[in-house]
């Protein structure tokens, strides 16, 4: 699908470092697991921003020049409805389209469906490559359907990953060594996403990655094979530009289910909700700390002590989302 995208093409090769690409859209709360490591707790069973103010959001976001969207949940096949209404509002034509899935649902034919709605990959949750223990998280029977769903994508024609959320101690586990083994042989990425002390590991600093394991980490990009389609297999977030980056705030942002608008999915401080306010001014207000630039190398959520010492652990336990402009002392210009 990516290849016949001839004008996101062209956004691509206008695209400059710092500015906006990709919004993380969940597309509903809801979900149809309960996973123990779940950082979307925060928004559990919220009210659903109304799809014509996302509309409009969605069309700010495209002339800002997003040409990246993630989709994602909850669960978003659950809502299929509404997963296509947000599809065709992110200009598909133009832009890169995943969406992120447990797989438990994602039949062939849905497979099909989102196929011809121009969604160029489909992601699946995976929390190990052995079995019992991705099944142990997820439900029987849930690992064998990303299997299947992972080979019925590609004999599709789309792109697909792993997403694996990896702890201090589980990224040195044989589960993620079987799951990258299992990305190699089906020549798809594996998309690491490091512990962070937030949703249902609020405060938990233990799980997080030593400076040892981001090392190792980075070691085993730096070492993966290139895919059929170019790309390195092994990704993080911040392996983007010309140096590896935290891209939250500058070049990511977050849209949760009810409308909130976040530096990252991770970051759980709203700048305020879409119904109310535009993107851009939200962002230029949080583009006045110092925090938020492309100069960090580490993840701030997960890796930056500072960050997480500062902004996080005095506020275990609090009601998430915080307030954006309470914490991080910031001032609301152009407010309606």
């Amino acid at each position: 699908m990516f290849a016949e995208k001839t004008k996101l093409h062209k956004r691509l090769k206008a695209y400059k470092d710092g500015s906006l690409r990709t919004i993380a859209l969940d597309v509903t709360s809801k979900c149809n697991m309960n996973c123990s490591h779940c950082y979307a707790e925060t928004y559990k069973n919220v009210e659903p921003v109304k799809l014509d103010v996302l509309k409009i959001a969605l069309d700010e976001a495209y002339q800002l020049g997003v040409f990246h969207y993630v989709l994602q949940g909850g669960e978003p096949i659950i809502d299929p409805s509404r997963l296509e209404s947000i599809i065709q509002m992110c200009y598909p034509e133009e832009t890169y389209i995943n969406v992120v899935t447990n797989g438990w649902e994602m039949t062939l034919e849905k497979i099909k469906w989102l196929k011809s709605l121009m969604v160029d990959k489909i992601t699946f949750s995976l929390d190990s490559g052995i079995e019992d223990e991705h099944d142990s998280k997820r439900g029987n029977g849930s690992y064998k359907r990303v299997i299947e769903a992972v080979d019925n994508v590609l004999n599709e024609g789309l792109l697909s990953s792993i997403s694996i959320v990896v702890t201090h101690d589980s990224l040195h586990s044989d589960g993620f060594k079987k799951a990258y083994l299992f990305a190699q042989e089906k020549q798809i990425r594996v998309d690491v996403q490091i512990a962070e002390p937030v949703g249902k590991w609020d405060g938990k600093k233990e799980l997080l990655m030593t400076l040892e394991d981001s090392k190792f980490i980075k070691e085993l990009q730096q070492n993966a094979p290139i895919l059929p389609n170019g790309q390195i297999m092994v990704n993080r977030d911040i392996f983007c530009g010309e140096k590896d980056h935290c891209p939250a705030g500058t070049e990511f942002m977050s849209i949760s289910a009810n409308g909130d608008l976040l530096p990252c999915n991770f970051l759980q401080f709203s700048l305020g909700n879409v119904r109310d306010r535009k993107i851009k001014d939200m962002r230029s207000d949080l583009l006045k700390n110092k925090w938020f630039d492309i100069s960090h190398p580490n993840c701030l959520c997960g890796e930056n002590n500072e960050f997480i010492d500062k902004f996080i652990m005095p506020y275990v336990h609090l009601e998430k989302p915080l307030n954006a402009y309470e914490i991080f002392s910031l001032r609301k210009e152009n407010e309606k």
